[in-house]
C-alpha cells in the first residue's frame, strides 16, 4: 500500500471538490443572474452585471451542488483510479462533512422562496418601436406612457382577409399575465418544454429543502436519509471495466433518487401511495414511532437502496482484488477504453 500515493490522490479529491463548488456555484448563478435579468426586461433595454441578484443565485444553487458532490466525485475517481481505502474514506467524510454542517448553514441563509426581482429598474410595459403578437393580432406601439399605462399605435389583425390594419391611441394596457414581462423576450429565450421539467424539479426541491429546514429535526433527519444512497453511488465505480457504462449508471442512481426523493415530497399520486404505506407503518409497533417523522416511506426507501449499494459496494470491491490478483494488474488500469 503507498499510503504517500493515496494521501496525494486524497487531497487531489479534496482540491476537486471545492473547484467543482465554485465553477458550478459561479455557472449556474450567471444563468440564474441572465435568466432573470430576462424575464423583467423589454426589448431595447441593456442587460447590466447584477452583483445581488448574482450572489443570490450563488448562495441559492450551492445546496443543490453540494448534494450532487457524490456523483461528481465518484466519476473523478473513476478518472483517477485507486486501489486503496483512503480516497473513498475522504469522499465519505467530506460529502458527510457538506450534509451536517455546510448545507444547513447555506439552507438557512438562501431566500428559497420566490420573491420579485427587485434588483434594476426594469419598465413593466411594452417598448414602443416594435412589432409583437399576441393571438390573432399583431400591435405595433408608436408610444407609451410610464405613468397612465396608455398607449398609441397600430394594431394587425391577422384574422381578416380586408379591413384590417387600424390605429388606437389611449388605449389602457393590460397587467402583466406572463412571466415575461416583454413577449418578444419570451418568444426568444423561453425554455423548451423538456427543460422546463428539470427546472420544476429543481424548484420542487428548493420548497422542500427550504420546508424540512424549518419543521424541526426529526423533518431534516428525514429529508438527509437522502444522502445515504447518494453517498453510495461510489460503489458503482466498479460496476462495469467499461468506464462509460459505470457514469451512465451513477448518474442513473443519483438523478433517480432525488427524482423519487422530490416525487415522494411533491407529487400528489406518489404521496398518497405513501400514506397507505405510512398508515401500515403505524400499526407496527417498532416503526409506530417512525410513522410519525415527515415521510417514512421515503426514509426507509433510502436506507433500504444505501444498503444494497453497500453491499454492492464490497461485492466490487472483493471482485476487483481478485481481478488484480489473478491478473497482476489493476482492473481499472489494464482495461481498454
Amino acid at each position: 500500500m503507498d499510503i504517500k500515493k493515496s494521501l496525494l490522490t486524497s487531497l487531489k479529491l479534496i482540491a476537486f471538490y471545492i473547484c467543482i463548488s465554485v465553477f458550478m456555484c459561479v455557472a449556474l448563478a450567471a444563468i440564474y443572474m441572465i435568466y432573470t435579468l430576462c424575464i423583467n426586461m423589454v426589448a431595447g433595454q441593456q442587460l447590466k452585471f447584477d452583483i445581488k441578484l448574482f450572489l443570490d443565485g450563488v448562495l441559492l444553487f450551492l445546496p443543490l451542488v453540494l448534494v450532487l458532490q457524490a456523483m461528481f466525485m465518484t466519476l473523478w475517481m473513476i478518472r483517477h483510479p485507486e486501489s486503496t481505502i483512503m480516497p473513498i474514506a475522504f469522499y465519505a467524510l467530506i460529502y458527510v462533512a457538506s450534509w451536517v454542517f455546510v448545507l444547513p448553514a447555506t439552507v438557512k441563509e438562501a431566500q428559497l422562496e420566490d420573491s420579485r426581482y427587485a434588483g434594476q429598474n426594469v419598465s413593466d410595459k411594452p417598448s414602443p418601436g416594435y412589432f409583437r403578437s399576441s393571438s390573432d393580432k399583431i400591435f405595433y406601439y408608436s408610444s407609451v406612457s410610464e405613468d397612465s399605462s396608455l398607449a398609441n399605435g397600430l394594431c394587425i389583425a391577422t384574422d381578416k382577409s380586408s379591413d384590417n390594419v387600424f390605429t388606437f391611441s389611449n388605449v389602457r394596457l393590460s397587467q402583466k399575465r406572463t412571466t415575461f414581462t416583454d413577449s418578444l423576450i419570451q418568444n426568444t429565450i423561453e425554455m423548451p418544454a423538456s427543460l422546463s421539467i428539470i427546472v420544476r424539479y429543481v424548484q420542487d426541491f428548493f420548497a422542500i429543502l427550504s420546508k424540512c429546514s424549518k419543521g424541526g429535526l426529526g423533518y431534516w433527519l428525514c429529508f438527509s436519509t437522502m444522502a445515504l444512497p447518494l453517498l453510495a453511488v461510489v460503489a458503482l465505480r466498479r460496476f462495469s471495466p467499461w468506464r462509460m457504462v459505470s457514469v451512465i449508471s451513477i448518474m442513473f442512481v443519483t438523478f433517480g433518487m432525488m427524482a423519487f426523493n422530490i416525487a415522494g415530497y411533491a407529487n400528489s399520486g406518489l404521496v398518497a401511495v405513501e400514506n397507505s404505506i405510512n398508515e401500515v407503518l403505524t400499526k407496527i409497533p417498532p416503526l409506530r414511532t417512525l410513522a410519525r417523522i415527515s415521510n417514512p416511506c421515503v426514509m426507509l426507501t433510502n436506507i433500504v437502496v444505501f444498503i444494497i449499494l453497500t453491499v454492492a459496494f464490497f461485492a466490487f470491491e472483493f471482485k476487483n482484488r481478485k481481478y488484480t490478483e489473478g491478473s497482476g494488474g489493476s482492473y481499472d488500469n489494464d482495461t481498454v477504453y
